[in-house]
């Protein structure tokens, strides 16, 4: 098939394909299981998804994928539906099933689709020889590999001609030809000539420009090809380059035909095929962007509906200004007027007309707002469906996993799924995948014991594992639960002292959970050598990150001897969702509404003490009360109840816990969408991300679950293991651009103090310490420069970095910036492009 139109055709494909696997792997190990346990339909739906999958491969020229295939397919052809398929025959299907989806993933990546090892793999599976027959024996593959290296050659030709009607086109070929012998070479283990074949495509790649660099390029390609030459004749016609060459030789050369089509081999009827000619398959990327587009024009309505309150409180002016007028007019009558009377009639004349088509205006722009909101919400509505997808998407597939690893560490494991009819967002499934793997691998190797300790422990010898995936209101939870030992505190507190992350001191001073919780750490591993399976550092760390990027968290619970659970808590969509915003000190954030089951105020009487802890009392209960802006990393203010008033506070409740946070003012709710806030601050577990409201601000989203998570009396640290985070000074005389910095700053987590000018800031350093300084250049009465040169005179505040923000950018307004002693140097415009903060956690390394 025509390479550009295999890569048109590649999307569709991958999707169908990767679906058909995931389903032929449920069925295939269904067929291990008792015959009067199974689905009465189960063998032939098996074997129309195989001869499917077989029929659409090979209509694209996919030779190796149809081969493995075609091999799964005549096992099955000779199994009775009566019988239990094998297990060794079961763990090679896989296998095969294995390879496929490796080999589509190089197809995903532009690479040529091969299998590896595809020789070893069809006789796992019964074709003995089917890759590596050829009748011309080893001296037909050398005289193959030939061919094909004349067909490279002519190409080399052709490109130094001084006339190529399509340059691009020949070097495209050139390229996939000398690529597809170098994964074959790789394959059968002809080192020699796969390197010299992917020095072939390198070289045929500089030649497409054309020029000098060509001709330079197109010497070097012709001594390849002479060395690669002698490779393939001294390599002997090794099977897997002949099959590679034989496969070559069906690329066609470019060609401009148009109304080529794909026919896949199908058994559906007629009406299948209709039910399929009313669906289509829609790209990810394609979805996201229409989904992104809707979200933007949900927030500019909600910014139009802002203008038409702010147009009507002008109206209310105007007609204001209007009965002053009337007014007016009607004294200077009752004077007896004068020459501006009349002007003054006509103006009031001309003024209410204008009101009057205003308001008419007012009305039709608010009946179409109306209907505007309502359009957008049936379309966030239909794209929030249309991304839902049920989970057994990602819980069916790691039965196969289960199996392999179970297998590979000599353990019997049981697996219980519950809970794919569940259906959430298709970003979350996707993100998903990845950490579900590792948190089933890791409870395989470490949370279940081998046959005889169970055996030893009185256990069933057969491990269980449980993977569950529960609905909570609008959120959910993925449960990975198992029955073995359950997790050892003792062992994770020497592991992290044996590997740097704590003192031996700090590791004794924290409590069981607190021990729990640094499995999430990364490099954490209680391996002590590597494995195929664990060892390597990699692993829990991906989950807590995961969870964190799509605004949610992990937790982990055990009981010794009894099993371990991980749960990690998601929303059931990323889409848009209504945020409480509230305001602690001049910091205003958001809380997902979903997560806050009330806003109440406590009078001074409902707050105490029990066990060393604050609590309230709500509704009967003693609840956890704590500061927001504490809890967020921002200095702790003066609450309204230490002057004996009531205290304004939001319950955050998830799952069962509830937690009180004390905020100053509930300041509106409003439709947010919640945007990532990039690397620089993914270690900050209370941010979710940031929104922009409809007056345009930027405000902090909080991560509710981390949040409660946090507060529990059991993973609160004691103050002397708490963390102090450094404190940044802000120094702008422009009151926008200062708060923007702190803002910026303060949602990483810092604590910020600002001032206006160089003479307030150095009142600042003398009254209290910072650890970092960020200054205006541009300043009255002390400038950053002069602010910069008399912090790195004094005797102990000259350690402390400097950061010049500025508009000046000219080399030599940098070279005096740095000459004053700052440690840094940024333009205004590069603050928003995050360079702020990197250059802060480069001048903060310990932060």
């Amino acid at each position: 098939m025509d390479a550009q139109l295999l890569r048109s055709i590649w999307p569709v494909f991958s999707a169908e394909t990767r679906e058909q696997i995931q389903a032929i792997g449920s069925k295939v190990l269904g067929l291990e299981g008792p015959a009067h346990e199974r689905e009465t339909d189960l063998l032939p739906s098996l074997k129309r998804l195989v001869h499917s999958l077989k029929g659409s491969a090979a209509s694209l020229g996919l030779d190796d994928i149809e081969q493995v295939v075609h091999a799964i397919e005549d096992g099955l052809a000779h199994f009775k539906p009566e019988e239990q398929l094998p297990r060794a025959v079961v763990e090679s299907m896989l296998r095969g099933l294995s390879a496929i989806e490796t080999a589509m993933g190089r197809g995903d990546a532009g690479q040529d689709p091969v299998v590896d090892g595809l020789g070893s793999l069809l006789t796992a599976l019964g074709r003995e020889g089917a890759a590596t027959a050829s009748p011309g024996g080893a001296s037909g593959g050398v005289a193959k590999g030939l061919d094909a290296l004349e067909s490279l050659e002519a190409a080399l030709g052709a490109l130094c001609s001084p006339d190529v009607p399509d340059r691009a086109a020949v070097v495209r070929t050139a390229v996939e030809r000398a690529r597809a012998l170098r994964s074959a070479a790789e394959s059968s283990g002809v080192e020699k000539v796969a390197s010299l074949a992917e020095a072939a495509a390198l070289g045929f790649t500089r030649m497409e420009p054309g020029g000098d660099s060509a001709g330079l390029a197109a010497s070097d390609v012709a001594g390849t090809l002479v060395d690669l030459r002698a490779a393939l004749e001294a390599s002997g016609g090794a099977g897997a380059v002949e099959r590679a060459v034989e496969a070559l030789r069906t690329v066609p050369a470019p060609s401009s035909s148009e109304g080529s089509g794909v026919q896949a081999t199908s058994g559906a009827s007629q009406e299948a095929r209709g039910a399929a000619d009313r669906t289509v398959r829609v790209s990810v990327k394609t979805l996201e962007s229409l989904a992104l587009q809707v979200e933007l024009l949900m927030a500019g309505r909600a910014q139009q509906a802002r203008r038409g309150e702010a147009h009507r409180t002008l109206m209310d002016g105007m007609h204001e200004v209007l009965l002053h007028l009337e007014r007016a007019s009607s004294q200077l009558t009752m004077s007896g007027g004068g020459p501006a009377l009349e002007s003054l009639r006509s103006g009031v004349t001309l003024m209410r007309g204008l009101q009057k088509r205003l308001l008419e205006l007012a009305k039709e722009t608010h009946r179409d707002g109306e209907q505007l909101s309502l359009v957008v919400q049936v379309a966030r509505d239909d794209l929030r469906d249309l991304r839902m997808v049920p989970a057994s998407q990602v819980l069916e597939p790691l039965r196969r996993t289960v199996r392999e690893v179970s297998a590979r560490l000599n353990k019997e494991v049981s697996l219980d799924l519950v809970g794919g009819d569940v259906r959430l967002d298709r970003r979350i499934l996707d993100a998903l995948k990845d950490p579900l793997l590792h948190l089933v691998r890791n409870a395989i190797d470490h949370g279940l014991e081998s046959t005889a300790e169970r055996r030893a422990a009185g256990k069933s010898e057969t491990g269980r594992l449980s993977v569950r995936v529960e609905p909570r209101g609008t959120r959910i939870a993925v449960v990975v639960e198992d029955d073995g030992a359950g997790l050892s505190p003792e062992r994770v507190r020497a592991t992290a002292v044996r590997r740097g992350l704590l003192t031996a001191e700090a590791a004794e001073k924290l409590t069981d959970a607190q021990a729990a919780r640094l499995v999430f750490q990364p490099g954490f591993s209680t391996r002590e050598q590597v494995t195929a399976t664990s060892g390597r550092g990699v692993g829990l760390d991906v989950v807590q990150a995961a969870a964190q990027r799509l605004q949610g968290s992990v937790d982990v619970d055990f009981t010794a001897g009894k099993g371990t659970r991980f749960t990690v808590d998601l929303p059931l969509t990323l889409a848009a969702a209504l945020g409480l915003l509230v305001r602690t000190g001049t910091t205003v954030s958001a809380i997902p509404s979903d997560s806050v089951k009330r806003v109440l105020r406590l009078s001074p009487d409902d707050v105490g003490t029990v066990a060393g802890r604050v609590v309230a009392r709500v509704d009967g209960e003693q609840l956890t009360f704590l500061p927001l802006a504490e809890s967020i990393g921002l200095p702790r203010l003066p609450m309204a109840l230490d002057s004996r008033k009531l205290q304004t506070a939001a319950l955050l409740s998830v799952g069962d816990d509830k937690v009180l946070f004390a905020i100053d003012e509930v300041v509106g709710q409003q439709e947010i969408v919640v945007r990532s806030l990039g690397r620089h601050v993914q270690g900050v577990r209370h941010l979710a991300g940031a929104a922009v409201l409809d007056d345009g601000r930027v405000v902090p989203v909080l991560n509710a679950t981390e949040l409660v998570r946090a507060a529990r009396p059991e993973t609160r640290s004691s103050p002397a293991a708490q963390v102090v985070r450094p404190r940044i000074l802000v120094c702008d005389d422009a009151l926008t651009t200062r708060f923007a910095m702190k803002s910026l700053l303060e949602i990483a987590g810092y604590p910020v103090v600002t001032a206006a000018d160089g003479e307030e800031a150095w009142g600042v350093l003398e009254r209290s310490p910072c650890q970092l300084v960020v200054s205006d250049w541009q300043m009255p009465r002390l400038d950053g420069v002069g602010l910069a040169r008399r912090i790195k005179a004094h005797p102990t505040l000259n350690r402390t970095p400097i950061i010049l923000v500025t508009s000046l950018d000219s080399p030599e307004d940098r070279a005096a910036g740095l000459e004053a002693g700052a440690d840094g140097y940024l333009v205004k415009r590069e603050v928003e492009r995050g360079k702020l903060l990197e250059l802060v956690r480069q001048l903060l390394p310990a932060s």
